[in-house]
Parts: C-alpha cells; structure tokens; sequence
C-alpha cells in the first residue's frame, strides 16, 4: 500500500512541473514570434490635455493672448512599437496648437499637434479633433467709472432719497482684460441688492459689479482676469421732504385793499421740498414771488423760477418742477378810465420842508381802473388820492418827475396805472 502512495505523488508532482514549463515555453515563444513577426502596435489614447500657451511664438511676441478655446481634450490613435506605444498615455502626452502663423486679434482655426514627454518613438495615425477654435486678442487694462445703483432701497414716511447725490466709493475701477471685451463696456454700476427702508443717510456695501453695453445689454465678466477692487461702498442720503403749497404775494397795495379778491391760477399748486437739516422745519405754504398791484392787468401772466427763490435757504426742491407760470384770472373784473385834475395830487415826506415848498406842475392825470362791473360803474374822481410820497428822494434839480400812487375809496378797486407827476421845488426866504 505504501509503495502505490508514494508511486502516486511522485509522478503527479512531476507532471504538474511539466505543465508549468510548457505555459512558460509556451508564452516565451509566442513572444518571440510577436516581436519579431508583428513589432508594431496601434494603441488608443483618450483624454490628452490640451495645451494653449503660445510662449515663444509670433503670436505672443505681436503682444496677443489666447482668450478662449472650443477644445479641452483630444483622443489621440498611435502607432508603434508594442514595447514603447504600451508605455504612453495621458499623462506623458500633450495636445498642442502652433500660433507662429498668427499676427493679429481675432478668431483663428489651427491644427492640433501632439508631443510627448518622452524618448519615446511613435506614428500618430489621427487626432480627434484635429483642429481648435481658439479666439486670439490682446490684454489691455482700462479704467473706467461706477455708478452706484440701489434698486431696493426705500424710505420711511416723511423722508426722500435724492438719487443725483448717491454716491460710490471707490468712484473708478480699473479692468483687466481683452481689448474687444473692454470695447463693450459703456456703464459700469455698484449694484447693492440689499432690501432698505431708511430714515437716514447710510452707507451700504454693494454686492456686485454690473458691466452694460452702449445698447444696456449686461456684458458677461468671464473673460476679464482682473478687477482692481473689488468692495464698494454706496452712500444714500436720506433728506427730510414735504409737500408745500405755492403762492404769490400782492405788494404795494392800499392799506383798505382787500387782497382775497384777487385769484391766480398757477401751472403747478405745489412741489415737494427736501432738506438736510434736520433742525430746519419745512414751511406748509412757499411764496414763489412778488406781484405788484398795479402789475394786475387783464391778462396778466409771469413765470418764477423757483431756484431763485430757494436760493440761500436749506431747501431744495426735488419735484423736477424748475418755473411755476402765474395766470390772474381776470374774468370777473372789468376796466374804467378816469382824468384827475392836480387837486387830487398831493405830496407827502417831503424832504427839508422848512426850506421848500413843493408844488404839482401837472394839471391833469389820467388814470385806468379794475375792478368788478358792478363796482366800478359808481367810482368817480372824488373817490382817488393820488399820492406823490417824496420819502427818501433825492431831488438834485428844481424841477423833477416822481411815482404817484393812487389808491381808491372801494377796497376791491385798484388803479393799474403807473404814471408820474411833475413837480416843482421852490425855496422859501
């Protein structure tokens, strides 16, 4: 029984060696017979980087730079020796474009190239794509303004944003990037997003950058490289505003001169003022102007410019309303004409009336009249004083004219006549 064991395991021993060497012969040679039969070999390489440095070339020495390219990777099919192609792949091989025929900005289509880096010989049968559309242009940096733009902010009752006095700081930037990129910009915007109600002035920090085009179209930043700043800070400042009320003030009228009866009718009844002091109370009324009595004519119409009015005061005026026209509404008043003789003429404060005596030269005067029909139908001369008010006058001469103001025994009638009177200065002794 024993000798069958051992008998047994000797020779399955030695067979199972003979089986390994055969494998081993076996492979050796069909090495052999590969290398020397077939020595080259057709290999598949997907995923090549591609490369768009252009250093060294015609293109870069024109000062022009690869701003974008429609390729990524290239797939590559190799052929060559079996023991040198198996040692290739994505790592040692770079797909690349030649940019010596390249002198100017712009679009160009080139051939993709293969290089390796190593000893390494090979054939390249194709290259997928064998082309890139690269787009070539040359850096430049511009500067340009901002603009702040705050589209959510709001404020409290009572108070106002003047939009032409929001300001951004820093006021400039200066952006790196293609030429034809930067030839688009038109308007540049600190945009702050943020959702305000104020009720004072604040700083806010804007959240982004906005580029537009001359046509407000929003210009895509992706092919800019560099911005030299990159935080603004908005300023909002927040006035206090009211709406007054506008009118006009009759001058130079009797002291029985009723002045309700005289109405306007204006091209804007009020506007919205605003003011930065906080300690300064804003009026209810504004008086726009000053219309004399004997201006009121029929058809009477003048234009106040309301800057003039606001002028050295803490207010301004935001309704974009600039002149205010006033129109007397005439329809209810009719007009009369009358002739007084010089005993309707006097004289009063005359100067150094212990020296002079004054006398009215004129004999006559002729005077026109408005007031309602009804009214005016019953005035008669002994209803008009005339009066020649020598205060503050400086007579240089014996014989001189001055204003006469007249005024009318009824409180709603007015003379719109503005005469003078010859007068007459003799010395006393």
């Amino acid at each position: 029984m024993n000798f069958l064991k051992e008998f047994r395991e000797k020779h399955l021993q030695s067979n199972l060696s003979l089986a390994i060497l055969s494998v081993i012969i076996a492979v050796f040679v069909w090495l052999i017979i590969s290398l020397t039969q077939y020595p080259d070999s057709q290999k598949t390489i997907e995923h090549i980087p591609f490369s768009c440095n252009i250093s060294g070339s015609v293109a870069e020495s024109n000062g022009l730079s690869v701003i974008s390219s429609d390729v990524e990777d290239v797939t590559v099919e190799l052929l060559g020796s079996k023991l040198q192609v198996g040692n290739l792949n994505n790592e040692n091989l770079e797909a690349y474009i030649d940019a010596d025929s390249v002198t100017s900005a712009g679009t160009r289509t080139l051939t993709i190239k293969i290089r390796s880096s190593s000893n390494i010989n090979y054939e390249i049968k194709s290259i997928k794509p064998a082309s890139a559309t690269v787009l070539f242009d040359k850096m430049d940096t511009r500067e340009f303004e901002v603009a702040p733009k705050v589209p959510n902010v709001s404020v409290v009752e009572g108070k106002a944003v003047d939009q032409n006095d929001i300001t951004c700081d820093p006021s400039v930037v200066r952006i790196t990037g293609p030429s034809s990129q930067l030839d688009k910009i038109s308007k540049c915007y600190a945009v702050s997003n943020k959702e305000f109600s104020l009720d004072r002035t604040t700083i806010v920090s804007a959240d982004e950058l906005q580029l537009y085009s001359e046509d407000n179209a929003l210009i895509d930043q992706s092919a800019f490289t560099k911005f030299s700043e990159s935080h603004f800070d908005i300023t909002v400042p927040v006035v206090t505003q009211k709406e007054v009320e506008l009118f006009v003030s009759i001058i130079d009228a009797p002291e029985n001169f009723n002045t309700d009866i005289i109405k306007f009718s204006l091209s804007a009844d009020s506007v919205i003022l605003a003011c930065n002091n906080s300690q300064t109370e804003i009026p209810d009324k504004l008086d726009i102007g000053k219309v004399s009595l004997n201006e009121l004519k029929q058809g009477f119409s003048k234009t106040f410019l309301l800057s003039s009015r606001l002028e050295g005061t803490d207010y301004e005026n935001i309704s974009n309303i600039e002149a205010v026209t006033v129109t007397f509404n005439d329809a209810d008043f009719s007009q009369k004409s009358l002739i007084l003789d010089k005993s309707r003429i006097n004289t009063s404060n005359e100067p150094d009336a212990d020296k002079y005596r004054y006398e009215i030269q004129s004999q006559r005067m002729e005077i026109t009249l408005l007031g309602p029909e009804d009214v005016l139908s019953e005035v008669t001369p002994e209803d008009i004083v005339v009066d020649i008010d020598l205060l503050n006058a400086n007579i240089n001469s014996d014989s001189f004219s001055w204003n006469a103001k007249c005024s009318c025994k009824y409180d709603s009638v007015w003379v719109v006549t503005n005469s003078k009177v010859s007068v007459k200065r003799t010395k006393i002794t």
